[in-house]
C-alpha cells in the first residue's frame, strides 16, 4: 500500500472489489453487461487469476484498473487475449477514473505503483489495449511508453465497429 496526501493505491480486498463495480452498475444503469463484467472479475479474483489496483482519495475509490495475470483468468476476452498473458507478461484491463478526477495525475501514480507490484512479483511484460478513438488515452499510454505494438484488433458492436491496438512495455522501473 503506498499513501500520499490522502491518496492510498493498493490491491483491492473483494469488498472493494464489490464496491467498485457496484458503483459502475448504478452509473451505467442501462447496460446489463456491466453485471456480467462483475460476476466475472469478482470469480476470477477469487480464483486469483486477476488483481485489481484501486486509488482511493478520501475513502472514496476514484480509479482502478485490473491485471489479468494467468491466461485461464480470461473468459469473454479469450479471442482477443490469448496471446497477451504468460509467465512474464500481464494484460491490463478495466482502466477507469471518476469523471471528475480524471487529468489530476491519479491514475498515472496507480500505474506506476501497479507497474512497481508487478515487478516484483516477477513479471517483465505489461501489455493493455485501446480504442484507437480514444486518442486522449492513446497519447497517455505512449507516454508511459506503452508504445510496443502487438497487434489490432477489430470488435463488431451492436451499431459500431471498434478498433483496438494492443501495446506492451518492459517493466523498468
Amino acid at each position: 500500500m503506498n499513501t500520499q496526501d490522502n491518496l492510498i493505491l493498493k490491491i483491492a480486498n473483494i469488498n472493494e472489489v464489490i464496491e467498485k463495480w457496484n458503483y459502475e452498475i448504478k452509473i451505467h444503469p442501462e447496460n446489463i453487461l456491466y453485471c456480467s463484467a462483475a460476476n466475472e472479475f469478482i470469480n476470477e479474483i477469487k480464483k486469483g487469476t486477476r488483481i485489481t489496483y484501486i486509488a482511493k482519495l478520501n475513502n472514496q475509490i476514484i480509479s482502478d484498473l485490473t491485471v489479468i495475470i494467468k491466461e485461464k483468468g480470461i473468459i469473454n476476452e479469450a479471442k482477443y487475449t490469448n496471446d497477451l498473458v504468460s509467465n512474464k507478461r500481464v494484460y491490463i484491463c478495466g482502466v477507469r477514473t471518476i469523471k471528475e478526477y480524471q487529468g489530476k495525475g491519479y491514475l498515472s501514480k496507480l500505474f506506476k505503483f501497479v507497474e512497481n507490484d508487478l515487478k516484483k512479483m516477477g513479471y517483465e511484460e505489461i501489455c493493455l489495449s485501446v480504442n484507437i478513438k480514444e486518442t486522449k488515452n492513446l497519447m497517455m499510454y505512449f507516454k508511459w511508453n506503452y508504445t510496443n505494438y502487438i497487434r489490432t484488433e477489430i470488435r463488431e458492436g451492436k451499431e459500431d465497429i471498434f478498433i483496438f491496438n494492443y501495446y506492451y512495455k518492459k517493466i523498468d522501473i
